[in-house]
């Protein structure tokens, strides 16, 4: 019997069409769920890194070669959920296979056209994360808000002065009440003038009398002993009474000199205060021009504000907590290995008003030191509707320390017109239209801004209006103005900078104020000044007698002082001496 051998067939059919069906079912997966499974993955990452809600229009991927598209990108503002940090029109990059196999992302390329930064929202986006005070970038303080257009009140200045005229007053009198006490009771230890009238008597009687006997002779030097023994101790008195006569002589004189000088004292500090009350409007160049500054430093920083803070928080590995049940993961990464997340190059095209400003960009990452380079970025856009140059550039890298950074830029002809700088009911001012040009240079060290500009405005025009007397001082030296140099100090922390603005009319402003302040305010402060005058001469009147009476007490006490002086010096006892030796010489020549 004749057998036949079936030969099998190289294919197994069933494994080729299950193979098939995979791959029907992958690619039905690729065009039915992936693109919708990148959607709601980019929102969530990036809405965390975010720290509110991000919507995304449309997600679009291909295969060959590697590439996604994302459009319609709306990144709520945590600090204002009812606008956006930034909108971004369309996104597209290409892909490194070989990278996402390892698993990492590594986009070759970027392309990213109509972003504009801080457009308003249809609707409020969610906040899953309040920011921290320093991640809220607060580049000027609300001075407009502080703004005080009324003059300055000549009583409330007075009211919050601590007053030197009725407190020199009473410690001048308390210090009278100490003396008066004091040179009281050392003027009654003062010998008088009929004591040393006395004194003078007692001498004359002591040289003049007769002396026979010696014991004449020292009964009379015991007497002048005696003598000299009071003329010691009221010696003694009037010198304790001199000094301290002396003493409360120079210590009212000098109370009394502060007496003279407060009631000018206090004038000058209520006119200080007045001129303080006014301080906020001393800094006029950041209340006008300090909110155009900051749209300005809004798009000369935007790297930083905008950019800085995601990267941070992506190499932050708190900052994305996994859901539940998915567990955590864990980089075995080298430190030399390539960062995990890398867009090689990037360009970006940001709406500013009616133009487009271009910025590429190479190396963003938030794994500087693994990549060994910092993210860098530049800009340049020439003869457009808005500037005639803008050149920009720097970098940024993120350290254990935070981020460290550089930045120059220099902007020419910038159009300014129809710019409103102050709304007030007091005071309405309009830049009806000027040239600008800026440059400036700032470094990032450790997370600390350390820079400075200067803004430049030329062929300047304002309309300012004023409804009163102090608002009108500033009307008029902006509606004088045709030029103006603004320097500015960008200083403090990443998200929350200290930008402060300074210019010559602060100065001019400032100088004016204060003589508009104290010429409205000279009728209340004449007053006041009479007031003062009376309070202090009144007790001046009162107590400058007695002061110049002690002055002649003391004028006395010395010219009695002196005069003890010769007393103790008298050369009494040799001349007693002398008369008894002439006497004896008498009686003994006489019995010879």
């Amino acid at each position: 019997m004749k057998q036949h051998t079936v030969r099998r067939s190289a294919f197994r059919w069933p494994g080729l069409a299950a193979f098939l069906a995979i791959v029907v079912l992958i690619t039905a997966f690729s065009w039915l769920l992936l693109d919708s499974i990148l959607k709601w993955s980019l929102e969530r990452t990036i809405g965390t890194l975010n720290g509110a809600e991000v919507n995304i229009g449309r997600v679009e991927h291909q295969w060959v070669p590697l590439t996604i598209r994302v459009t319609d990108i709306q990144v709520t503002d945590p600090s204002q959920p009812d606008y956006n940090r930034v909108l971004i029109g369309d996104v597209s990059g290409a892909l490194s296979w070989e990278q996402l196999l390892l698993g990492r992302v590594h986009f070759e390329e970027v392309v990213s056209t109509g972003i504009r930064v801080h457009s308003e929202r249809q609707s409020p986006g969610e906040v899953y994360q309040l920011p921290e005070k320093s991640e809220v970038g607060d580049w000027f303080s609300d001075k407009a808000a502080d703004l005080n257009l009324s003059l300055p009140s000549v009583d409330d200045a007075i009211a919050r002065v601590d007053l030197h005229t009725p407190a020199a007053i009473e410690s001048a009198k308390a210090a009278y009440e100490t003396q008066q006490q004091r040179v009281t009771a050392v003027l009654e230890q003062l010998p008088s003038k009929e004591t040393l009238a006395s004194y003078e008597e007692e001498l004359k009687a002591l040289s003049e009398g007769e002396v026979k006997t010696p014991a004449q002779l020292q009964e009379r030097k015991e007497h002048f002993a005696k003598l000299k023994e009071r003329f010691a101790a009221d010696k003694k008195a009037l010198e304790e009474f001199k000094e301290v006569t002396s003493s409360a002589v120079a210590e009212l004189k000098a109370e009394f000199e502060k007496v003279k000088a407060a009631p000018q004292h206090d004038l000058d500090r209520v006119g200080e205060l007045m001129q303080l009350n006014s301080e906020g409007l001393t800094e006029i160049t950041a209340v006008l021009f300090g909110e155009q500054a900051r749209r300005w430093a809004d798009y000369m920083l935007l790297a930083y504000e905008q950019l800085a803070p995601m990267l941070q928080k992506s190499a932050d590995e708190t900052a994305i907590k996994p859901p539940r049940g998915e567990g955590i993961w864990f980089s075995f990464t080298d430190a030399d290995a390539p960062p995990d997340f890398l867009i090689k190059k990037a360009r970006t095209e940001f709406a500013v008003g009616p133009t487009v400003l271009d910025v590429n960009w190479q190396n963003i990452t938030h794994q500087h030191e693994q990549l060994g380079q910092p993210t860098v970025f530049s800009a340049r856009g020439e003869n457009n509707a808005l500037w005639s140059l803008l050149q920009l550039n720097g970098e940024l890298a993120l350290t254990a320390e935070g981020f460290d950074g550089r930045q120059q830029w220099r902007v020419q002809g910038v159009n300014l017109a129809q710019t409103a700088l102050s709304e007030r009911s007091e005071l309405a001012a309009t830049l009806l239209s000027a040239l600008l040009d800026s440059e400036g240079n700032i470094a990032l060290r450790d997370g600390q801004f350390d820079g400075n500009a200067i803004l430049r405005l030329a062929d300047m025009a304002i309309e300012a209006h004023a409804d009163n007397e102090w608002a009108q001082v500033i009307a008029t030296a902006l509606a004088s103005l045709n030029r103006l140099d603004i320097n500015a100090d960008i200083k403090g922390a990443l998200m929350n900078p200290d930008f402060s603005l300074r210019s010559d009319l602060d100065r001019q402003l400032g100088q004016a104020l204060k003589t508009a302040a104290l010429d409205a305010a000279g009728p209340k402060l004449d007053a006041f000044k009479q007031k003062l005058n009376a309070q202090s001469g009144g007790f001046l009147a009162e107590h400058q007698d007695q002061l110049g009476q002690w002055s002649q007490l003391l004028s006395d006490a010395e010219g009695r002082e002196q005069r003890l002086q010769e007393l103790l010096e008298t050369q009494f006892k040799g001349q007693l001496e002398d008369k008894v030796k002439d006497k004896l010489k008498g009686l003994l020549g006489g019995n010879e």
